[in-house]
């Protein structure tokens, strides 16, 4: 006897970024009753973390242990990217279904089926996914790296001041707010007499000057907390310097302090005046491994060391277990930064295509772009024909069932066999802009294993994490060695890149001078690459 499916509805909502825009949580809570109100439904699960790092949604986790122990053997989720926007989850989730121990996904705005091909096509989604993310992350990055260089502060306006909201959004400077500017220069010069402590000052400006915050849309302005009057009297802001990702620059902001003022501030706070407080150590590759043996976090430390002979001292940056498993023993040892960077540019250096390559890949791509299109066009005719014809059977069945031409036994027989076919081929989605979003996210692969060795080697740390991220998934260190599983979409890649530009190479004008016979031969070289492209067109990660 079959056990009727059970299942957990996953719904998710972030604050973060582009998560805004998502269905609320109670929106994807009718749409789970409105079309799935028949099904077993044994909790419905609410979570309210981003999804865009893994190890960092408690409930989802929680759901996933939940199915291991056999609670649930499947999952309803509005959209694919509710359940995952990174590799890992991804991997989880896909790995559970292809086993067995997820029988089965329903989406409201996406169709999967558990085979092969759905399983592909499920991986895509949640590869697409990620890769918007990404994108968005990476875009967002670089508008707000791009106002940084203009002098202006993103973001919301401090204290004291305000964003000049007469201008486009992403134009926006940054104005002095003249009523709350006037009290805190006033509290600066009172702290900057040295006969007030900072918390007296505090106190003088709220209770006595009656200091109010902005107003916010659902409230009013409250009294400054103490808090945020430390934290304006530590924040270079006000001496015109602007902070970010540990860099300062200077701001087009009118200043409230000068440069020297701030640092008498900072003196009388108890710290050191003209230079700033060290930042929290930056590492490079900071939360990106686990260790191989225990499963234990990989965490960083900076260490020094004299050089007698040249008399120096000298920075390391080294990685190792945190080895909290104490029951597992492990005795891991450390490995130096500049080792892990060895590693990863060994890896990227088998990925380098050779500009030929890249090329005739990118062309061959954008054709086949337009064959698909070509293809779609027919496909969607032939399918409206036959829908068309389809109705018209329909029609005419009725018409012989009103003048009693054929009975009720067979036109109930024939018209649910209509209407079955009617409704498959409405079913039916055209796939043409998903095939595109494909092609179009295989080209952007292809360019990364061209250039990543470069951009790897010229990039700084938060460019290095981005490149170690889209190299592969289950980053671990083992006997002072990286292990990355690379993503599927690069196995192609790694198999056929160093045969096919060792190939090339042979070619070149000095080593082979005889156009005709170079013609010929990279004309065979290319037929011999097209294969290796076909076969990864599908899996553009």
């Amino acid at each position: 006897m079959n056990t009727q499916t059970k299942y957990f509805a996953y719904v998710r909502k972030s604050t973060e970024g582009d998560e805004r825009q998502a269905l609320s949580i109670e929106n994807q809570k009718d749409k789970v009753k409105e079309i799935h109100p028949d099904l077993d439904i044994v909790e419905v699960m609410e979570e309210k973390h981003s999804a865009f790092k893994p190890y960092n949604r408690p409930v989802f986790e929680d759901m996933i242990r939940r199915i291991k122990l056999g609670e649930a053997q499947g999952i309803i989720a509005w959209h694919p990217d509710r359940l995952s926007r990174n590799e890992i989850d991804a991997s989880s989730i896909t790995y559970l279904v292809r086993t067995g121990i997820i029988h089965d996904l329903k989406f409201a705005s996406y169709n999967f089926d558990n085979s092969p091909e759905g399983i592909m096509m499920l991986q895509l989604a949640l590869s697409q996914s990620q890769y918007f993310s990404s994108k968005l992350g990476k875009d967002v990055k670089r508008g707000l790296e791009k106002k940084i260089s203009l002098g202006w502060r993103p973001g919301i306006a401090p204290e004291g001041y305000l964003n000049d909201l007469r201008l486009e959004k992403g134009q926006r400077t940054i104005i002095v707010d003249k009523e709350r500017s006037t009290l805190l220069r006033k509290a600066f010069d009172l702290f900057l007499t040295g006969a007030y402590t900072a918390q007296e000052v505090f106190d003088i400006l709220n209770n006595e000057w009656h200091y109010k915050t902005r107003k916010k849309k659902k409230s009013g302005g409250k009294s400054l907390s103490r808090s945020s009057w430390y934290k304006i009297l530590s924040n270079p802001f006000y001496a015109g310097i602007i902070v970010y990702n540990g860099k300062e620059s200077k701001g087009k902001h009118k200043p409230l302090l000068s440069l020297d003022e701030f640092n008498r501030i900072q003196e009388l706070l108890g710290k050191r005046g003209c230079k700033r407080q060290p930042t929290k150590q930056n590492f490079t590759y900071a939360g990106m491994f686990k260790c191989a043996v225990c499963g234990c976090s990989i965490t960083a430390e900076h260490k020094t060391k004299y050089i007698k002979s040249k008399n120096k001292v000298k920075g390391y940056s080294y990685y190792h277990c945190t080895h909290k498993k104490k029951e597992a023993n492990c005795k891991q040892g450390s490995v130096e930064e500049k080792e892990i960077t060895r590693d990863v540019t060994d890896k990227l250096e088998k990925l380098v295509i050779h500009p030929h390559f890249l090329d005739l890949t990118l062309k061959h791509l954008d054709k086949q772009k337009g064959i698909e299109k070509s293809q779609s066009k027919v496909i969607e005719k032939n399918k409206n024909n036959e829908l068309e014809e389809l109705k018209n059977q329909l029609s005419e069945l009725i018409i012989m069932r009103s003048k009693k031409l054929i009975d009720d036994n067979n036109f109930l027989k024939q018209k649910n066999t209509l209407e079955k076919q009617i409704a498959n081929l409405k079913n039916i989605n055209n796939n043409e802009d998903k095939k595109n979003d494909s092609i179009e996210l295989t080209k952007e692969r292809f360019c990364f294993s061209a250039h990543a060795l470069e951009d790897f080697n010229n990039g700084d740390k938060t460019k290095k994490k981005e490149i170690v991220t889209s190299l592969g998934s289950n980053r671990e260190f083992k006997d002072k060695k990286v292990l990355i599983s690379v993503h599927d979409w690069l196995n192609p890649i790694l198999e056929n890149a160093k045969n096919h530009n060792d190939k090339l190479t042979r070619l070149e004008p000095l080593n082979f001078p005889l156009s005709k016979r170079k013609n010929e031969a990279l004309t065979s070289l290319n037929l011999s690459w097209l294969p290796d492209l076909d076969s990864n067109q599908g899996h553009p990660r």
